[in-house]
């Protein structure tokens, strides 16, 4: 430790005040010996610590000082007598301990220890609540998924199951839809129930629209043609689509028209029609 330190350590103050064991003493006044610095810090504060006594101090009795005076004359030399030339040791105030180092010493060192340990407990506790929040996340993200795919998978089976009760009740009539000459290979399902008066389309193997266009069903009901929705093309998967309610109707068709529809069909575009069956 350097001087500047070793000084500003306090325990020169210490020292002064008889706050050290016979050990520590010993090192401060090895320190004191081999380096100036510590001398005349501990010959100051050995200065202060008696300024502070003398301002304290109880004046003794008078017969104190005359048997101390009486001493002095009889030739008796004082106990710290020095050579001339020589410097005078430093001696603390309290030249001997009495008990073990202040409990404040303890106190402090506790104190840190206990801080130390408090900082790891915290510190170990703060990770364990870090990987808790983790594995909650992770939990809670798993969770998610696994109940979009339950949603998923029970939209899917609930329209399944609308799809078979379509398809086993007999009064929905399925009508067959066959390709026109520009497109051959073109058909499609329609499933009606005139009492209900419901239509449901199955795309069985209609051609992707081009941009800008969709395909729309037509009823033709003594030859004038109903419109009954447009087909949806956005989900890729083939499902049942629902259309528009048709009461009465001797055929179906569908046109391509522009997106959205048209008032009238577009013969031009005429795509797949199918009579229904008597």
């Amino acid at each position: 430790m350097h001087n500047e330190e070793y000084i500003a350590s306090g325990i020169l103050e210490l020292y002064a005040a008889g706050g050290l064991s016979q050990t520590e003493m010993e090192e401060v006044e090895h320190r004191a010996a081999t380096s100036p610095e510590v001398r005349r810090a501990l010959n100051e504060a050995c200065a202060a610590m008696e300024a502070y006594a003398s301002l304290y101090a109880t004046s003794p009795k008078p017969e104190v000082k005359d048997n101390i005076m009486q001493r002095i004359e009889a030739g008796a030399a004082p106990e710290n007598q020095t050579l001339p030339g020589t410097e005078a040791p430093i001696h603390p105030l309290y030249t001997e301990r009495t008990k073990e180092p202040s409990a404040y010493k303890w106190m402090f060192a506790a104190s840190i220890v206990l801080f130390i340990l408090s900082g790891l407990v915290s510190l170990y506790f703060y990770n364990k609540w870090q990987q808790a929040e983790d594995r909650l996340a992770t939990v809670v993200a798993s969770e998610q998924l696994l109940a979009q795919n339950f949603r998923n998978t029970s939209l899917q089976l609930q329209k399944q199951e609308e799809t078979l009760s379509i398809l086993r009740n007999p009064e929905f009539r399925p009508v067959v839809l066959q390709g026109v000459e520009a497109y051959p290979n073109a058909s499609l399902m329609v499933y009606w129930n005139p009492r209900e008066q419901k239509v449901y389309v199955d795309r069985v193997a209609l051609p992707s629209p081009p941009a800008g266009k969709q395909y729309q069903l037509w009823a033709l009901e003594n030859g004038n043609p109903v419109n009954a929705g447009m087909i949806d093309f956005t989900n890729g998967e083939p499902s049942l689509q629902q259309m528009k309610n048709i009461g009465a109707a001797q055929a179906f068709a569908v046109t391509l028209e522009p997106e959205g529809g048209s008032t009238t069909p577009t013969l031009e575009e005429l795509t797949v029609m199918g009579k229904i069956e008597a």
